[in-house]
C-alpha cells in the first residue's frame, strides 16, 4: 500500500523547489533579459529542482523503509509502498 503522506511531501517539496528556483532566476536575472532567453532560465531552474531533489532523496528513502528490515525486498508489505530503486535510477 502507498503511503499517501509521502506522496503528498513530494508533491509539496516538488512546488517548494519550483518556487525557489523561480523565485531565484527573477531574482538574480539581469534587468535587460527580462523577456528573452527562457530556454537557459528553463534548464537553469531543472538544475535548481534537481539538485535539491537529490539532496531530499535519502530522507524520503528512510521514511519509505520505515526502519523494517523486510524492506530490502523480500517483504515489503509494512513499507511505504513507493519503488526508491527507481527514483535513484532517475
Amino acid at each position: 500500500m502507498v503511503d499517501w503522506f509521502l506522496i503528498l511531501a513530494i508533491v509539496v517539496s516538488l512546488l517548494i523547489l519550483l518556487v525557489v528556483g523561480i523565485y531565484l532566476i527573477v531574482h538574480y536575472s539581469h534587468p535587460e533579459d527580462k523577456n528573452e532567453a527562457y530556454f537557459p532560465k528553463l534548464i537553469t531552474l531543472l538544475g535548481f529542482v534537481f539538485a535539491g531533489a537529490t539532496v531530499l532523496l535519502l530522507p524520503l528513502d528512510v521514511a519509505n523503509n520505515e526502519g523494517y528490515a523486510g524492506c530490502d525486498g523480500w517483504d515489503t508489505a509494512f513499507c511505504g509502498g513507493l519503488n526508491m530503486r527507481l527514483f535513484w535510477d532517475i
